[in-house]
């Protein structure tokens, strides 16, 4: 068990409402991580929408609920996801996966865990190019770069579609008031 001065402020550290109702729904730091396992990136790849417009954490909240070290470590988990897949010979390393965690939890926090998982999935697919030679985390980040432009996107359709259900909705029960009240007035 550590002692340093950093775990002492992580347990002297106040959780906020928001991160209880987090650590409610989700267990602890671990069971999460095992919750939002690298097996889980084929799931939200078959549930676009759900992974964009599901109520999944951000990486922000994760690193407030729990401590940034845990966060980084399941990142970590579905890097090294890529490393076993792919067949080039030269693997990420440790500190290598280390840093580009520390990129993504700094630079992607906002995106919700889904999003991270659907966008390693679609990495593993091809989405964004190749690797030749070696996993490179370089270019992991600027495909994560590309797949915020995706989200962007599709986000704009998924709630134009939204938008566009929910008036159709309103329009209907208003029809439907209309009708009731000339059935009441007969």
């Amino acid at each position: 068990m550590s002692t340093g001065s950093g775990y002492l402020q992580e347990k002297q550290r106040k959780l906020s409402e928001a991160d209880l109702v987090l650590i409610e729904k989700y267990g602890s730091g671990l069971q999460f991580a095992e919750t939002f396992n690298p097996d889980m990136q084929r799931i939200c790849a078959k549930n676009i929408e759900r992974s964009f417009l599901g109520d999944a954490p951000t990486i922000n909240a994760l690193c407030s609920a729990y401590t940034e070290r845990q966060i980084r470590v399941w990142i970590i988990a579905q890097i090294e996801s890529i490393n076993q897949y792919t067949g080039v010979k030269d693997k990420m390393e440790f500190e290598q996966m280390k840093m580009l965690a520390e990129v993504i939890i700094t630079e992607f926090g906002y995106l919700k865990a889904s999003e991270l998982l659907l966008f390693f999935f679609q990495f593993k697919a091809g989405k964004y190019g190749q690797l030749y030679g070696s996993v490179d985390p370089l270019k992991i980040s600027n495909a994560i770069v590309e797949f915020v432009s995706y989200r962007k996107e599709k986000l704009f359709i998924l709630k134009s579609y939204k938008e566009r259900d929910d008036r159709i909705k309103e329009d209907i029960e208003w029809e439907q008031k209309l009708g009731q009240r000339k059935s009441d007035r007969k």
